[in-house]
């Protein structure tokens, strides 16, 4: 199972790449490469570093030196030259003749690898060739329906297709997870093969290859695997890694940003709908803050890219520790304050993950909750001014002024 989800994760993250690529160049206007019919053909000697996303209706064709990061969009891709950088093409047919000095992601309905790729290789698609020239120097990541392999893997090979025939050279470890492993005639593979499959591998005798470790799965246990759904060591796995996530949040938030934490009860009580508007509006701009930042450098725009992606991700943990705020002032009085605190976010965050297991509900509540954290990130970046700050001035007098009261309750009741 875990084989399995390794490599789900690893071509879903590859594929979500290739789509934003996509979805970058597709918003390129026709550059100096392109023809009146959506053909672009770029045979300069080098290809300026501001140039660095194609896209065409059609053919696209590349025979020059790039240095720097490029993405390819159209029906039929052909890359000769040099590649100074990653390259990510998505298309109908892409076809790779010339040499990558980087990682190469491509995804498609035909790939075929003829060249020279530096670093690592990530494939999706429905047929995938790795000819006999072709040579991969790291490791090879694949996706695909129907997978050949004349060529060379550098390192190690996963797999998870319907068919994966191997002539060429692996030079480290095979994990594939398909319905039929086939090692061919003057295959070489030096580490070890674990095939998890319906059918027993198919290991030609002039092969050099150690013995597969066959991890057998019948069709009624895969039915029965989709019956049952998750397991309970997965969905335990899952709720165990998200909680961490928000306690850890927490208790950065708590212990190490006293400015942001003070601004938390302030702005779950008063500023929750101004909160929610901000986070739709970064949500709106966010594309065209990366496109307008790839177009500046391409380092900023990934920068850029990277830090948008690690603002959404710190977006639901966030509003998790935002409504806690809400329930501490109940346990306030019962409690200590870091303890009252530290029991709301854990009914908080309990709630976010048990609502995460309803279809439909779930992803309403997490929209709701991302948009929220996003807004409440930036309201703090753009409006920490005087009023807030009187706000929290005033709020910290009535927390003060309770907490003298309760203490004079005690008292009495103790006389």
């Amino acid at each position: 199972m875990f084989k399995k989800l390794s490599v789900s994760v690893l071509m879903m993250v590859m594929l979500l790449v290739i789509m934003v690529s996509t979805a970058f160049a597709a918003t390129q206007t026709a550059g100096p490469y392109q023809d009146s019919t959506g053909n672009v053909n770029i045979t300069d000697a080098t290809v300026p570093n501001t140039e660095f996303m194609f896209a065409g209706s059609n053919i696209i064709t590349a025979n020059s030196v790039f240095d720097t990061t490029t993405f390819f969009a159209g029906n039929a891709i052909t890359l000769d030259g040099v590649y100074n950088g990653d390259v990510f093409a998505a298309g109908n047919i892409v076809t790779v003749n010339g040499k990558i000095n980087g990682n190469l992601y491509a995804a498609g309905s035909q790939v075929t690898i003829n060249g020279l790729v530096s670093g690592d290789a990530f494939v999706a698609g429905s047929d995938l060739i790795v000819s006999k020239s072709a040579a991969i120097s790291r490791d090879l990541f694949i996706g695909a329906g129907n997978v050949s392999i004349d060529g060379t893997a550098g390192r190690n090979l996963r797999v998870g297709a319907n068919n994966l025939n191997i002539s060429g050279t692996i030079n480290g470890f095979v994990q594939s997870d398909v319905q039929q492993l086939t090692i061919k005639d003057g295959a070489k593979i030096t580490g070890p093969i674990n095939n998890r499959s319906a059918n027993e591998a198919i290991v030609s005798p002039n092969a050099t290859a150690p013995t597969v470790t066959w991890d057998k799965v019948t069709q009624q246990q895969t039915e029965e695997q989709e019956k049952q759904g998750p397991s309970i060591g997965s969905v335990l796995l899952s709720i165990i890694t998200q909680l961490a996530f928000i306690l850890v949040i927490w208790l950065l938030i708590t212990f190490l940003t006293k400015e942001f934490n003070e601004n938390t009860t302030v702005m779950a009580k008063k500023h929750i709908l101004a909160s929610l508007g901000i986070g739709a509006g970064f949500m709106f701009v966010t594309p065209l803050l990366a496109i307008v930042s790839f177009v500046i450098y391409v380092p900023f725009g990934i920068a850029m890219t990277c830090l948008i992606v690690a603002v959404m991700i710190l977006g639901m943990p966030v509003a998790a520790v935002v409504f806690s705020k809400l329930l501490t002032g109940y346990f306030n009085t019962k409690m200590k304050p870091l303890l009252s605190s530290f029991v709301s976010v854990l009914i908080i965050a309990g709630a976010i993950i048990i609502i995460g297991f309803i279809p439909i509900l779930n992803m309403l509540v997490g929209l709701f909750l991302a948009v929220f954290g996003l807004g409440f990130i930036w309201y703090n970046i753009i409006f920490t001014n005087r009023n807030l700050k009187d706000e929290k001035v005033v709020a910290n007098d009535l927390l003060l002024s309770e907490h003298m009261t309760l203490e004079d309750k005690n008292e009495e009741d103790k006389k």
